[in-house]
């Protein structure tokens, strides 16, 4: 039985660090010990069954030949993607990562980068 809300109030939407607390406590109360090892490999896994959805729903056709891959996301894509969504929290949860820091921390960094492309000052660094 899930008792987390997804949601931290009436209106506001769940936070990444709401959505890895929860993502903990249900490997918690289910018993899921699982490694940071473990956890990353799972993502990996994930992320490769989203890849294989997303390319069957769109027939192995590139972008935006004849529209399949403009469809909306079919069933099985949105639940691979929680898959995946899930396994990544996860994996942060056991590394003792804070998803939602290393989120802005990344969107600052590609804010800065992209901002820098585009004056011409931009570096070599393309890290993600």
């Amino acid at each position: 039985m899930i008792d987390d809300t997804l949601s931290t109030g009436a209106t506001a939407p769940a936070t990444l660090t709401t959505c890895q607390d929860m993502s903990g406590a249900f490997r918690q109360r289910s018993a899921m010990r699982v490694t940071a090892d473990v956890a990353l490999l799972d993502a990996c896994a994930e992320l490769g069954e989203l890849a294989g959805a997303y390319l069957k729903q769109c027939r192995y056709a590139p972008s935006g030949a004849n529209g399949l891959a403009d469809s909306p996301p079919s069933d099985r894509v949105r639940a691979e993607f929680g898959d995946a969504l899930f396994a990544l929290l996860s994996f942060a949860d056991a590394a003792g990562l804070d998803s939602e820091a290393e989120f802005f921390a990344t969107l600052k960094r590609y804010e800065e980068r992209f901002t820098d492309e585009r004056s011409g000052s931009g570096t070599d660094d393309r890290r993600g």
